[in-house]
């Protein structure tokens, strides 16, 4: 599967403005109470500006439809050898690897990997 980089680049915009709208990270789940969200759930609630606690929203499926790159694009690691699919690769890196939104969107659009890695 190719990589589709215009697909990158916009989920990376999206994931940034949503790390921007909910401070904190959450890791293991979408979102957590009202400030905080995981990669995912940043692209999505930077995409579709979610009011108050998203905590029961589930956006898979919706940034799927969205962004082909998610399913469509298998990625390395760049924190170790595994090679799956973008979306799993970017919950790997947010849970595992405890990176920050911000890292993993930079990583995303193509910029540098962060040195320190879990």
């Amino acid at each position: 599967m190719g990589r589709d980089t215009q697909c990158e680049r916009e989920l990376a915009t999206f994931i940034r403005e949503g790390a921007q709208r909910r401070p904190e990270q959450a890791y293991g789940d979408y979102f957590k109470g009202q400030n905080a969200s995981c990669a995912l759930g940043a692209a999505y609630d930077g995409m579709y500006r979610v009011p108050g606690d998203p905590s029961r929203t589930r956006p898979t499926k919706d940034l799927d439809r969205v962004f082909n790159c998610l399913e469509g694009t298998i990625r390395k690691c760049p924190a170790c050898a595994k090679r799956l699919g973008l979306a799993v690769i970017i919950v790997h890196l947010n849970d595992d690897h405890c990176w920050s939104r911000e890292q993993i969107a930079d990583w995303i659009a193509g910029e540098e990997a962060p040195a320190q890695t879990k």
